[in-house]
């Protein structure tokens, strides 16, 4: 098979496209079906495209059928480019609107590098293996919810609005109104929005919280409605970045909505999770697609270890001044489940004392006057070259300024009384800095030979 660049208006939607339930007699029936299977979907690979381009990781494959090119592989991304270039493709004047107005934002592609194939034949396997999971890991192998998770926490703070926005399309499908002002501010403000998510007190009193690529509600659908009505409507409207710019001023918005965010009282036991892995009827980041994939792979459902359930519950400190130890110990007892605000406000002091411990055993005086400057002098002594990957996600956390677990979200814990902990976040906390309060405590033993 061979790579040819294509135009996007010489290509031809395939009209027996396995996703289709019949065959269709044209570009405008396939695309009509395809908005059948989801129209968010192909709205959001729209936008994907104007955004960020053509997925250079996967080519569409095609073949000669007469005076037809006929796409096998890529149809929703050629079907996305076709409407991009003409919204009246769309079977609806709401869905073309919409397309148009995406259209508008950027540049659309007009050509495509393409892969030929003789015949469907000689494509079939690899449109296969594509498409119908692992295959024993001959097809597509996803991502498991921590490797994911790994991956997401370095989205930024638009990324993540965009996520929630997902999330809420998710959460209230069938609200057109709503629906329309949750568009108006991803094609418009999203930047806006972000900036709003990025601060924890407001995602605290939202009731929402990030881990990874996965969106935490921790709140019932009903009671977070109000304000995410609300919240939506005012971005979709008066509400500037210039209003939201400021700390104060986001303090300031919450309090002209404090009669409609949820209460404590009717916070979840669990947290409601929303991934974007999640397609079709799946529900979790490690649900396999086949019938045959999901039945050799399916697993069960992994019960939390003991260590995850106490802050720094594996950490030991032999080197640091028994005070150290002793405020860590006691520490140690604590229950995120059962005391999560008392849990969130110990990681900050432990890590804390432990740094500033460290660097007064040794002398430090550089970078002292900060707990973002401790610990990343701590973090520069014990790896210099930064390659430790047990390390990875106390460096992010830590040095990084923007992010769902920055330094600001511990700092948040102890000063703001509209912070609420969540124990995913104290959790994940604690496990990021475990093996830097381990390796601040080797540092010292080495050093003191």
């Amino acid at each position: 098979m061979k790579h040819v660049s294509m135009h996007v208006a010489s290509l031809t939607l395939d009209d027996n496209n396995p996703r289709h339930a019949k065959q269709t007699a044209n570009d405008t029936e396939s695309i009509a079906a395809l908005f059948e299977k989801g129209p968010e979907k192909l709205i959001r690979l729209a936008r994907d495209i104007i955004q960020h381009g053509i997925n250079p990781t996967e080519l569409v494959v095609c073949m000669v059928d007469g005076d037809r090119n006929v796409v096998l592989e890529g149809n929703r991304r050629v079907a996305a480019l076709k409407l991009l270039h003409n919204p009246k493709l769309a079977p609806t004047e709401n869905l073309r609107r919409r397309i148009a107005a995406i259209a508008k934002s950027g540049e659309v592609p007009r050509r495509l590098t393409c892969v030929m194939a003789d015949n469907r034949l000689q494509a079939e396997h690899w449109i296969k293996i594509r498409h119908t999971g692992e295959n024993g890991g001959v097809g597509v192998v996803r991502w498991s919810t921590s490797e994911a998770s790994r991956f997401g926490g370095r989205s930024t703070p638009t990324e993540k609005a965009r996520l929630f926005t997902d999330a809420v399309c998710d959460w209230f499908p069938d609200d057109e109104e709503f629906l329309s002002n949750v568009h108006a501010v991803r094609d418009a403000r999203i930047t806006n929005l972000g900036r709003m998510i990025a601060d924890p007190t407001v995602r605290n009193r939202l009731g929402i919280a990030f881990d990874g690529d996965v969106v935490l509600r921790n709140f019932p659908r009903g009671k977070v409605r109000p304000i995410l009505t609300q919240l939506f409507a005012d971005f979709a409207g008066p509400v500037s970045v210039d209003q939201i710019k400021t700390k104060r001023q986001r303090e300031k918005y919450l309090e002209g909505v404090e009669s409609i965010l949820p209460k404590l009282s009717d916070r979840l036991d669990e947290p409601e999770k929303f991934s974007k892995y999640s397609t079709g009827d799946e529900s979790s980041l490690d649900k396999i697609q086949g019938d045959d994939a999901e039945k050799d792979n399916k697993k069960p459902r992994r019960k939390r270890p003991d260590f995850e359930k106490k802050l720094f519950q594996n950490v030991t400190l032999s080197n640091v001044s028994l005070r150290t130890s002793e405020v860590l110990e006691e520490a140690k007892t604590i229950n995120i489940e059962d005391k999560p605000n008392t849990a969130a406000i110990m990681v900050r002091a432990v890590v804390d004392i432990v740094t500033t411990d460290v660097a007064a055993q040794l002398g430090w005086k550089r970078n002292q006057d900060t707990l973002k400057g401790r610990i990343g002098a701590v973090l520069h002594q014990v790896d210099p070259d930064k390659t430790d990957a047990a390390l990875s996600d106390a460096r992010r956390f830590s040095q990084q300024d923007d992010g769902a677990l920055v330094l600001k979200t511990l700092h948040t814990f102890v000063h703001s009384w509209q912070s609420h902990p969540l124990t995913v976040e104290v959790r994940k906390l604690s496990m990021a800095y475990s093996p830097l309060l381990q390796k601040a405590d080797q540092l010292l033993e080495k050093k003191k030979r």
